[in-house]
């Protein structure tokens, strides 16, 4: 049950991605960068990709990597800011068979950036932070009926740094690995190393057409329990000026529609979920015994994203969670876990983006 999400996901991405590929469009020029993705690497530092007038190139590292690989950057994806904070919401959710509910709110921030090492290559650093806030009903967790103290209110971090780079084979060739690591715990207690998890990615990059970029890659992390090694394998298609689609499986797919520069409409779903380490209880026997609660969404949305400024972008989503899996525990001796596929429920997203 938990890895069919993964299945299903990389099915429907292949095939959207046949049906799709019948479809009518427009090929961009590779003299210049569509212009739904603004600003882009060029506009934002005043060059541009196409030949610049003799005596006007621009020689600095961040220049010639501009003239190189600025239009490839741009349209591999679609616009994600530098920096983002937001908050996600899912009300009244049920775990199915099990007693009580709870509201779910997620407060979250990531920063990532690229400093540039060469013409063809950069380093990637940032950080993440991610707080679930769980408020539950006096029944959820059978509310001690078992004899211990039900699974109260509870909130799960996930907080950590970024590392990685990425590197030029070719003009149309790109490999970027990165990983993620830190705590995914509770933080009840003091650490231990059963707190620390490391999610990882390697992936490549190929620009086969104007247009279309293919991906493929591994990934790490503990979204699926059964599987926490997974490949990658997605595209970025510019069906037409303006309308895009975005498929990286087994985590996200997306179809963008942009009727001007500054304003796009979403639709989509994506899965995300995490492990974390709990502790027992502060208030339970000295030497409390550790547990694992793990949760996963899988989300279907309809949204928008508003770039206000060439630095600044409003996205919010509003959608149903469709399947997903959890189990919860206390990390007490004797608690009975909540174990089972979540109901369908609403979920709501908001982020402030800001691009450097």
């Amino acid at each position: 049950m938990r890895y069919i999400n993964a299945r299903f996901l990389l099915g429907v991405s292949l095939l959207v991605a046949s049906a799709t590929a019948q479809a009518t469009f427009s090929s961009p020029s590779r003299s210049g960068a569509s212009r739904f993705d603004t600003p882009t690497y060029a506009d934002a530092y005043g060059l541009s990709t196409a030949s610049a007038p003799q005596g006007d190139v621009d020689y600095s590292l961040r220049g010639q990597f501009l003239v190189n690989h600025g239009e490839f950057m741009d349209r591999r994806q679609r616009y994600t800011p530098d920096v983002s904070i937001g908050a996600s919401l899912l009300p009244n959710a049920r775990i199915n068979n099990e007693d009580g509910g709870f509201d779910m709110l997620d407060g979250n921030f990531d920063a990532t950036f690229r400093p540039l090492v060469s013409t063809d290559g950069y380093l990637t650093f940032g950080a993440y932070y991610k707080q679930r806030r769980y408020v539950t009903s006096s029944t959820f967790g059978d509310g001690g009926a078992n004899g211990d103290n039900g699974f109260g209110d509870e909130s799960l971090y996930g907080m950590g740094a970024k590392f990685g780079f990425g590197v030029f084979f070719s003009d149309n060739v790109l490999l970027e690995v990165e990983t993620h690591p830190g705590v995914w715990s509770d933080i009840d207690s003091t650490l231990h190393h059963e707190d620390f998890d490391f999610p990882s990615f390697g992936m490549l990059t190929v620009r086969a057409l104007d247009n279309f970029f293919f991906k493929i890659g591994a990934r790490y992390n503990q979204v699926y329990e059964d599987a926490p090694w997974l490949p990658i394998l997605g595209f970025s298609w510019e069906l037409s000026e303006g309308l895009r689609m975005d498929v990286l499986a087994p985590q996200a797919i997306e179809l963008s529609l942009w009727p001007s520069e500054s304003f796009g409409i979403l639709f989509g779903g994506f899965v995300q979920g995490a492990e974390y380490h709990v502790h027992m209880p502060r208030t339970s026997p000295e030497n409390g015994e550790r547990a694992n609660s793990r949760v996963q969404e899988a989300i279907c949305y309809l949204g928008f994203m508003a770039r206000m400024t060439d630095s600044v972008s409003l996205m919010a989503r509003g959608g149903i969670v469709v399947a997903g899996d959890y189990s919860l525990t206390t990390g007490a001796t004797g608690f009975d876990p909540i174990d089972g596929p979540i109901d369908q429920t609403v979920y709501a997203e908001i982020s402030l983006g800001v691009s450097f």
